[in-house]
């Protein structure tokens, strides 16, 4: 028998000023995650690729320390990426959802939905979740804004041109000279 569900959706937006490519590489590569966006602890690719892996983070939310094991699937050409988390337990039934960043007259928009499911007789929990999701959201959405702008910034700095992307090199950040991503 199916449990009744409840689906509530999240979106938030914000304007970066930096190059889409660089901020996908930063989403992409999550290995840098602890030392630039300062919510999470710990970050490990256990699987797969660029383009299709899953994730191990532990991050700080509401206070707190939580771990969780993700699937996580990008489109470079898009300039997309899609999430779900793995290993849920009851009445948490489903939560997922996705990055789009879209040019913007010289910067970037950068959208960030999730959407979520619990049983119905969780109300109160999906409140939570929905207010933690919403937290979070603004504070990972602000943490990549100045992470991409520091870096697009030293990359202009460092390399002397406007289009950070080329000094970015197949492996993400990590091709920043280490003066540059220390400061």
């Amino acid at each position: 028998m199916d449990l009744p569900q409840t689906t509530r959706r999240t979106t938030h937006r914000l304007i970066i000023d930096a190059p889409g490519e660089l901020i996908f590489r930063m989403l992409r590569d999550s290995s840098h995650w602890p030392y630039l966006e300062g919510l999470t602890v710990y970050s490990e690719r256990v699987s797969g690729d660029d383009s299709n892996h899953e994730l191990r983070t532990s991050v700080v939310s509401n206070g707190s320390l939580n771990s969780s094991h993700c699937h996580r699937i990008f489109d470079a050409a898009e300039l997309r990426a899609e999430f779900r988390q793995l290993g849920l337990e009851s009445p948490l039934l489903r939560l997922g959802g996705g990055w789009a960043i879209r040019r913007s007259e010289g910067s970037s928009e950068v959208t960030l939905d999730h959407e979520f499911e619990v049983d119905n007789d969780a109300g109160e929990l999906a409140e939570l979740i929905h207010r933690s999701l919403d937290e979070y959201s603004r504070r990972e959405l602000e943490a990549l804004r100045l992470s991409c702008e520091r870096l697009t910034l030293l990359l202009q700095q460092h390399i002397g041109t406007t289009v950070a992307p080329a000094g970015v090199g197949p492996g993400g950040p990590s091709a920043v000279p280490s003066a540059a991503r220390e400061a």
